[in-house]
């Protein structure tokens, strides 16, 4: 990995003949002293400049020239590098703030899977989710480790019943920046053909909006209703449609991926199709219903689920049907209210999911099947949220790991009565480490579930909310954040 860093205060320049001053503005680009740059290429260059090409093009460009004597240029292995926090911050906060990023399109929050290094691998997600570790070729964490930063040993618990709380750490995530409000990881272990798990948090109970992250139980809500009124039918084979009006219908599969992708969404014409179809599959319970079952499977008895994420629903009176038989109606709705709950109820929610296959029965959403869940697995996917794929580029793990599996779902508003830019952000990220094998040592199955909670205020000279800076600004601390968690992952310091 190179590094280009200023040991000066200076300014990169499209053309190494000219003065800073005499360049127009997107021709040349301040660096401050210790600022840091991710390089591809250096080379020596005319007027003691050094050419420099970068991994994350600025002002659209990806060559530019540096004074010599103004920078260094450090090949580091990435891990290492990533150690200085603040210098990975600072080069995701310079391609968030490129021009053309602002709070309606994000560099990473908005990224997409179409350019995603794991794009084509989406579809095998279900089934690399069956995989256990041979204890040969492959083996897990085990029922206990020794943390490699503070020799503290952690032992992992077996998944906890449906129902029951886990006891959270909440001195783990200490090294997490101020800007994460909430946060609850969840390292699995495989033992004996069983999930384990260390829960860490940080505020993990505390109530909150979640915002769009939250769309994933009225999801795994419908999965879970349609398999105990029929085990054997297929979710990925069901469609939703209007009541009276057979043409009007939506594969459950597709209109998965639409929530979780925004792929119809049109923010400049107001036209929210992830929202509407949310809506839509919470008319299957109604929303006191709906918040129970959340509770019962959490634990959580304080959680509110009762809002909703748009002004109508994309069909108000649906039905879930497989074939000619119809498997679910709307139900009446009830009173309305808030959606509360905690970045523990999330973390829980997506291991269960991920995790299914590996959890005892009384661990697992009750009684949906995994032919059904494995539906929403595919669909969470095609998140348009990309932070596990740049933290996994930025710690050079790319070419080091296989078998990847990213599920995730981001969810992003902008709160009046807080004053702030508010990004969640819950994922399980599971891959095979095969970095041990260079010394001789088996490959490590690494799985862990997150959930944070990132906000941030910026304000204008004349003491406006900065809209676009806040939003930037998290979309950067975001992928920072998840890169240290998964660093310290894969170094064993967070177990």
């Amino acid at each position: 990995m190179l590094i280009l860093k200023a040991v000066k205060p200076t300014v990169l320049k499209r053309d190494p003949l000219k003065q800073a001053s005499a360049l127009p503005p997107d021709a040349k680009y301040a660096l401050p002293l210790n600022a840091t740059l991710e390089l591809s290429a250096s080379a020596p260059a005319a007027n003691q400049h050094l050419q420099v090409t970068l991994k994350q093009p600025l002002h659209g460009f990806a060559t530019w020239f540096a004074f010599a004597e103004h920078v260094q240029v450090i090949n580091q292995a990435a891990l290492e590098a990533a150690k200085d926090r603040a210098a990975v911050f600072n080069r995701f906060l310079i391609a968030a703030t490129q021009p053309g990023f602002d709070q309606n399109k994000l560099a990473f929050l908005d990224r997409g899977v179409t350019d995603s290094a794991f794009a084509n691998q989406v579809a095998v997600y279900p089934d690399r989710l069956r995989q256990l570790p041979d204890q040969r070729t492959i083996v897990s964490m085990g029922k206990t480790i020794q943390l490699s930063s503070t020799q503290q040993t952690v032992t992992f618990s077996l998944y906890p019943q449906t129902g029951i709380m886990p006891p959270i750490d909440q001195t783990g995530l200490g090294f997490l920046h101020a800007d994460i409000q909430e946060a609850c990881v969840c390292v699995g272990s495989v033992v004996n053909g069983q999930m384990n798990a260390h829960w860490l948090g940080r505020n993990a109970l505390t109530l909150g909006q979640f915002w769009s992250a939250t769309k994933l139980v009225p999801m795994l809500n419908v999965v879970s209703q349609a398999n105990a009124k029929s085990a054997t039918t297929r979710i990925q084979d069901c469609l939703i449609r209007a009541a009276q009006s057979p043409t009007d219908a939506w594969e459950f599969i597709e209109a998965a991926i639409d929530i979780v992708s925004y792929r119809k969404d049109d923010v400049v014409h107001d036209l929210m199709i992830s929202n509407q179809l949310s809506d839509t599959l919470k008319r299957f319970s109604s929303l006191a219903s709906l918040e129970q079952w959340f509770a019962n499977l959490t634990g959580n008895k304080s959680l509110k689920f009762r809002g909703y994420y748009s002004e109508a629903p994309l069909i108000e009176e649906p039905v879930l049907q497989a074939g000619t038989t119809i498997i679910l109606r709307a139900q009446p709705a009830g009173s309305g209210g808030e959606n509360l709950i905690s970045a523990y109820d999330l973390t829980r929610l997506i291991s269960m999911l991920g995790w299914h296959l590996h959890l005892s029965p009384g661990s697992r959403l009750p009684a949906a099947q995994w032919h059904s869940l494995e539906a929403v697995v595919k669909s969470l996917g095609y998140d348009s949220a990309r932070y596990v794929d740049v933290a996994l580029q930025a710690l050079g793990l790319i070419d080091s790991i296989r078998a990847p599996v990213i599920l995730s779902k981001l969810g992003f508003g902008s709160s009046d009565r807080r004053r702030r830019t508010e990004l969640c952000y819950t994922a399980l990220v599971q891959f095979i480490d095969d970095r041990p094998q260079s010394k001789g040592l088996p490959a490590k199955l690494r799985t862990i579930a997150l959930t944070l909670r990132a906000a941030a205020q910026k304000l204008k000279p004349t003491g406006e909310r900065d809209l676009d800076e806040e939003a930037r600004w998290l979309d950067a601390r975001m992928a920072a954040e998840v890169t240290e968690i998964l660093r310290r992952v894969v170094t064993e310091e967070l177990a």
